[in-house]
């Protein structure tokens, strides 16, 4: 896995562990949110579709088939690029800092110095309680980034497993990064 990373690493720089999403959990979130904001659009447009207008014209079946056809289509597409992406998707932390690796059309890395980091946040929703997958998202915050929950973060490892452990002993290796650089200065 560390081979994700090696062309952004610096040379005294080691991958201390790497992580992948669980795919149950980022597939069902997903299509939750694409289905929960294509819901009522839908619905609308069907019974408009399917209640006569006040001078009782009714349009033909092939009309309400135009929204559902639309909706499987976002669907489906939803399922390639969702597919694509989770196949480029790792979340790491090094000796120096935390990586995340992803993209869709091509791969992207961000990263964010463990001398930064001011404040970790553990995040299970109600989609992780419900699929029972012990899953959730660690986020991080800086003075440069800091952490919202409206409008979300740049540094997120969405949908990991064992968040809570996996939260403790990233924050252990913060606190040690940060305790040898003051030994060093």
């Amino acid at each position: 896995m560390e081979k994700l990373f090696e062309n952004i690493l610096e040379d005294d720089e080691k991958i201390v562990k790497t992580f992948k999403p669980n795919k149950a959990k980022l597939y069902a979130s997903t299509f939750f949110s694409v289905i929960l904001c294509c819901f009522f659009p839908l619905l609308v447009s069907i019974l408009g579709i399917l209640i006569p207008d006040e001078f009782g014209y009714k349009p033909d079946a092939l009309f309400v088939l135009i929204p559902i056809g639309l909706f499987i289509l976002v669907l489906i597409l939803t399922w390639v690029f969702l597919s694509i992406y989770y196949k480029n998707v790792y979340y790491a932390y090094s000796n120096k800092r935390i990586i995340i690796r992803s993209g869709i059309l091509g791969v992207d890395y961000k990263s964010l110095d463990m001398s930064m980091i001011g404040a970790v946040d553990v995040y299970v929703s109600v989609i992780d309680k419900i699929l029972r997958k012990n899953t959730g998202s660690v986020t991080y915050g800086s003075m440069a980034s800091p952490m919202n929950r409206n409008t979300g973060s740049l540094y997120r490892f969405s949908h990991i497993e064992t968040p809570y452990e996996t939260c403790k002993e990233i924050k252990t290796a913060i606190n040690s990064f940060k305790e040898s650089k003051k030994q060093n200065n």
